[in-house]
């Protein structure tokens, strides 16, 4: 009777401690590493992704693939 309980408590177990799923990066700014050639599109302002550089690592760019906001509708 105990085997019967054990597979479904591992596969239990194995669900509990899996990772979450990735969460996608479509920040409005991207820091592109150039000694990696990486990019993180993980930051919401120029100055916090600058802070991340962390001097001449790399650069930052708009993220090209972030949607341009929306200009409100004028009144008449």
């Amino acid at each position: 009777m105990t085997k019967r309980f054990l597979g479904p408590a591992m596969v239990v177990a194995a669900l509990a401690t899996a990772s979450p799923p990735a969460v996608a990066q479509n920040d409005p700014w991207c820091l592109v590493n150039d000694q990696k050639g990486s990019t993180s599109c993980a930051f919401t302002s120029r100055d916090q992704c600058m802070l991340s550089t962390g001097g001449n690592v790399g650069h930052c760019v708009a993220n090209p693939g972030f949607p341009s906001p929306v200009a409100p509708a004028r009144k008449p």
